[in-house]
């Protein structure tokens, strides 16, 4: 089979004896070699590792032939211009001539319904998307329009069926990570391995270890910390309006900079945003709509470091890992544990790449994840204070009274707070556009619906979890689905923000040891309302889905509460029963991010 080089050396070499030949003539060569480029070569397997290769032949390989044309076929510069351009326009308009009747008719993905548009290009999305940065809205728009099973790309199926949750994710699966996850390439991550036996060594290789139980203990001490200098500087704001997305995320991101380069970030201490955290949004506002083109963020690496904001993020994470090796910290912390690892890869370079991007994997996964559901819960909070008092019941009935009295461990059984995060984690996933992957060669059949081989397939989070197939009243906050409703859950596979499988989130205790210990802390430390004015429209409407939710400003007022226990009774009003469940359900998956 030719390469695409060997098919554009014989564009070359066609045009090498076309100096006396029509200019239509010349068109006959290009619109046989387009087809065949599709047909042959663009048709299979993956092409986003060599984009930029692509890209820069296609920049320069017309000045090569007209520059041949004229130096040893002696043709005139106006003649070998002319036969470069007719050759080289022939070419693209046969390609993508190609390309848009396969799409329409011939392509396996042919038969499901999706807007016309998104047939011929997945850049319909990219613009549907790219204003408000919201491609989970945009997917649940789709499938309110179309239905479970919905096209949206020429090779790309979004189906939000609860039924594809498990075979699509579970341990045992034949899905694969789709090419999207080479995007960035040669940085690389835990995150961004698809292969499964080199995912599971690299866990194995200090990741396993950084989040053991034992490990985890060690670094309760600044999970609490952290938590402390929060409330410090809430209680400095007593009764005034303050952005709780500013506040949640500042902690995210300093305990995941404690635990990943040995130092916080100080956004806490000085009440302000690190330069990392600004890097990592204008970052992720780039990538972020482009997330169904990943062969654009590809690209994205023929540009100067110093003009890109996807390549900035990269070398913060470098230096940064470059100071984290030449220092011990006081307390262990998850870098020890991938250093410790020793190396992965023969290549220095390339095990640089991927200490560098698994540590950005811990800061970009861990804080914003944590911080978007920290805001959803308090806007709960906020907005229906009996769920608030609910919890206060709960952690002086465990004898959990006062700041004293907070510790990781004995927050971990507390039934409601766990029934609480996870319904807040169902409305709104960390990740709520979801992960790629690749349907088996074969095709897999799910409950009847038969999906062909070698195609794309997302399954977004957010439209599965607010599925009327999976829960009962999906769009209403019912903490007791978890506990005393188990009826209004009708399959429990359809929770899962933070994915399942071999690929589910590794640092998913870590995760609930943060939120348990903010929510306990600051539920006990004040009374939280929503500001004059504040109806949760930013938050809810214009939050941005950059892989991780980015959160839309929440104002709040906390009012230190006179002694931290008072005022705990009865609400007078309730979301729902309250009931006892013997044995806790799961809360969350992870400080790092679905895979």
């Amino acid at each position: 089979m030719p390469t695409l080089n060997e098919l554009k050396l014989r564009l070359g070499i066609a045009l090498l004896t076309a100096k006396d030949a029509p200019l239509g003539e010349i068109a006959i060569p290009g619109l046989i070699l387009g087809f065949l480029s599709h047909w042959l070569v663009f048709i299979r397997g993956e092409h986003l590792k060599p984009a930029p290769g692509y890209f820069l032949a296609t920049l320069t390989t017309p000045s090569v032939i007209a520059l041949t044309l004229v130096r040893y076929l002696h043709f005139t510069r106006a003649r070998a211009l002319a036969a470069t351009a007719v050759g080289w326009l022939s070419y693209f308009v046969a390609l993508y001539s190609s390309m848009l009747v396969y799409r329409v008719w011939f392509h396996p993905l042919r038969h499901f319904p999706g807007p016309r548009l998104a047939r011929l290009s997945q850049f319909w999305g990219v613009l549907k998307t790219a204003p408000k940065t919201d491609n989970f809205r945009h997917l649940d728009r789709l499938h309110e329009q179309y239905g479970e099973y919905v096209r949206v790309g020429p090779n790309l199926l979004s189906v939000s069926d609860p039924d594809l949750v498990e075979p699509m994710h579970n341990t045992h699966t034949k899905f694969t990570k789709a090419e999207w996850y080479d995007a960035g390439h040669p940085l690389t991550s835990l995150h961004q391995m698809r292969d499964r036996a080199e995912h599971d060594k690299r866990r194995r290789a200090g990741w396993d270890k950084a989040f053991t139980t034992k490990s985890l203990r060690a670094y309760d001490s600044r999970v609490v910390k952290y938590a402390d200098l929060l409330i410090g500087q809430l209680r400095k704001r007593s009764g005034q309006v303050v952005n709780a997305t500013d506040w949640f995320l500042w902690y995210g991101f300093d305990v995941m900079g404690d635990l990943a380069f040995g130092r916080s970030f100080d956004n806490l201490a000085q009440a302000r945003s690190h330069e990392y955290i600004e890097v990592m949004h204008a970052a992720g506002s780039s990538g972020g709509s482009l997330t169904s083109v990943p062969w654009l963020i590809q690209l994205s690496t023929l540009i100067p470091r110093s003009l890109n904001p996807l390549a900035k993020l990269t070398t913060y994470a470098e230096r940064a890992m470059r100071e984290r090796r030449g220092t011990k910290p006081a307390e262990p912390d998850v870098m020890s544990h991938l250093l410790e690892g020793g190396r992965f890869y023969p290549s220095a370079t390339r095990d640089d790449h991927l200490l560098a991007g698994d540590a950005r994997l811990l800061i970009v996964a861990g804080s914003d994840t944590t911080a978007s559901t920290l805001v959803y819960a308090f806007y709960n909070f906020a907005a229906r204070p009996e769920v608030a008092a609910r919890i206060r019941e709960e952690l002086v009935a465990a004898g959990i009274r006062g700041d004293e009295d907070v510790s990781v461990t004995a927050l971990q059984n507390l039934v409601f707070m766990n029934a609480v995060i996870n319904e807040t984690l169902r409305l709104h996933p960390p990740v709520p556009g979801g992960v790629y992957r690749h349907t088996p060669r074969e095709g897999v059949v799910i409950k009847g619906h038969k999906l062909p081989g070698g195609v794309k397939i997302i399954g977004p989070h957010h439209t599965v979890q607010r599925s009327p197939r999976a829960f009962v009243r999906p769009l209403e906050f019912i903490p007791e689905r978890w506990t005393t409703q188990p009826e209004l859950v009708l399959n429990k596979n359809a929770w899962f923000p933070f994915s399942i499988g071999k690929f589910s989130c590794i640092g998913k205790q870590l995760a609930l040891n943060e939120l348990r210990t903010v929510i306990a802390k600051v539920l006990l430390n004040f009374d939280v309302a929503l500001a004059p004015g504040e109806t949760g429209r930013e938050l809810l409407e214009e939050s941005k889905d950059m892989f991780t939710l980015i959160n839309g400003k929440l104002e709040l007022v906390f009012t230190e509460r006179k002694s931290p226990s008072a005022s705990v009774g009865s609400p007078s009003t309730s979301v729902g029963e309250a009931g006892t469940a013997t044995t806790p359900p799961p809360a969350g998956e992870g400080v790092v991010a679905a895979q």
